[in-house]
């Protein structure tokens, strides 16, 4: 039934606030209208019957209501009857839905008509500022040599070969290293403190710190005495105030071969002839890229101005709904990664109780900002065309590296294919505040943490 018929619906409805946003609508549809689609199912019923001594759709009514499921027939009629009412009693109740409803508690009474009950989020009253002629900054990082060497090292690294150190070549730092050790106390072995085949990188182990130092200058299958004090108040108390001495065999030794940045190198990791046009490219990259960047940070400024600017309270069955929905995307990202949820928060040294608030603080601040997207895109008469659908799903199968058509059909399968259309809705909006905003160009050169990053990363080969 078209919107147009629903509003001219006879229908009779209660409203009641809950928390969160949400409100309970009771609705009451009178029997003329039950009748009414009771005698179309009916009919649709009949077409599909087979029902002996009758063609199909041509038995009387008297007889088909004696052979059709009743149960199917009245869950037909409920289904049918609210999807025809359900916009007049919004209109009716003066609510603007923020999500589909949560139909109950449908039934057919004794005289014929219908009622039932459904929870929905309100759409909250936002009023937005001006979110036209903004002033934002585009801050553009201009591309350094130190980014340019750094990036060719990056490369460089992807292709190291660990070669075997020969029994007259020394450890040196950096080298990977396979150790025995033994501990000693009072001249007695630990064996729980005793371990075979130890890996560490020489230089950055955390565990066996004193290996860093003892190790350097040693060949393949030499031995390194290696001794240890431990203070009065060491934890293990079998250790408190004695001296250890571990005797340390080099099994395995291995050292890093970059290739070197030359033609050949050049020609190896992409279509050009000299390692001159590699630096070129790289520097292009790197400045699409920083361009990239900046772009995305103007939208994120812009986004940020009118959400905190606009006037609006957040249903918090929204926020609710969006922070269950990113705790399970992350649980399941971290199952990918074979972690576990309680793993990862005693990696990080959290409690499930402020990680869950840090969620819900994300996703509080997603939804307010998403709603005042809305709210302009609806303010502007916006619409997503198909074809920018199609564009939107072309990006997205780019980035997962699959078939379009794929994508497609798999979307529509897991019912993503709304979030989709939904960022393509997004973005046109944000492009709109873009195209009317007022932007300054400022040319930044790189903090000097990312210039220590690059000459570290350069120096290790990294």
């Amino acid at each position: 039934m078209s919107s147009a018929a629903n509003r001219e619906l006879d229908v009779d409805v209660e409203l009641k606030e809950l928390d969160g946003g949400q409100v309970e609508l009771t609705v009451r549809v009178p029997p003329a209208p039950v009748n009414e689609v009771r005698d179309r199912v009916l009919k649709s019923f009949g077409r599909r019957a087979d029902i002996p001594g009758f063609r199909k759709g041509k038995a009387p009514r008297s007889v088909l209501e004696r052979h059709i499921d009743r149960e199917a027939f009245k869950e037909q009629i409920i289904d049918t009857l609210v999807e025809d009412v359900w916009d007049a009693a919004l209109e009716k109740a003066g609510v603007k839905p923020l999500d589909r409803a949560q139909v109950r508690d449908a039934d057919l009474g004794e005289d014929g008509g219908l009622t039932f009950s459904a929870t929905v989020t309100r759409w909250p009253t936002i009023e937005l500022s001006e979110y036209k002629g903004l002033e934002v900054t585009r801050h553009v990082t201009q591309v350094t040599e130190q980014q340019v060497e750094a990036e060719l090292e990056r490369l460089r690294s992807r292709r190291t070969r660990f070669e075997q150190l020969a029994q007259e070549d020394a450890v040196e730092e950096g080298d990977l290293v396979v150790v025995d050790y033994e501990m000693f106390v009072d001249g007695e072995k630990r064996e729980d403190a005793s371990a075979s085949g130890y890996p560490l990188e020489v230089g950055k182990d955390e565990l066996f710190p004193e290996l860093n130092q003892a190790l350097p200058g040693a060949h393949p299958g030499d031995v390194r005495d290696v001794e240890i004090s431990y203070p009065e108040d060491h934890s293990e108390t079998s250790l408190a105030g004695k001296t250890a001495q571990f005797k340390v065999t080099v099994r395995d030794a291995r050292r890093r071969r970059l290739p070197e940045l030359n033609d050949d190198f050049a020609k190896e990791v992409s279509d050009l002839e000299t390692i001159e046009a590699l630096r070129g490219r790289v520097r292009e990259n790197l400045d699409m890229v920083g361009k990239a960047v900046a772009d995305e940070d103007v939208r994120n400024q812009l986004v940020g101005d009118v959400s905190e600017a606009a006037s609006l309270d957040v249903p918090q069955a929204l926020v609710d709904r969006e922070t269950h929905r990113r705790m399970e995307d992350i649980e399941e990202e971290l199952g990918r990664r074979g972690l576990t949820l309680q793993q990862h928060l005693q990696n990080v040294g959290q409690s499930f109780e402020d990680w869950r608030a840090d969620v819900e603080s994300d996703a509080r601040q997603a939804a307010r900002r998403a709603l005042v997207l809305e709210q302009i895109g609806e303010s502007e008469k916006l619409e997503v065309s198909n074809e920018e659908i199609e564009e939107e799903i072309w990006r997205q199968a780019r980035a997962e590296e699959t078939e379009p058509e794929a994508l497609r059909k798999r979307l529509s399968e897991s019912g993503e294919l709304g979030r989709l259309v939904t960022r393509a809705y997004h973005r046109k909006i944000v492009q709109l505040l873009v195209d009317n905003a007022k932007v300054t160009e400022e040319i930044v050169e790189p903090d000097a943490q990312e210039e220590q990053t690059g000459n570290a990363a350069a120096e290790r080969g990294e």
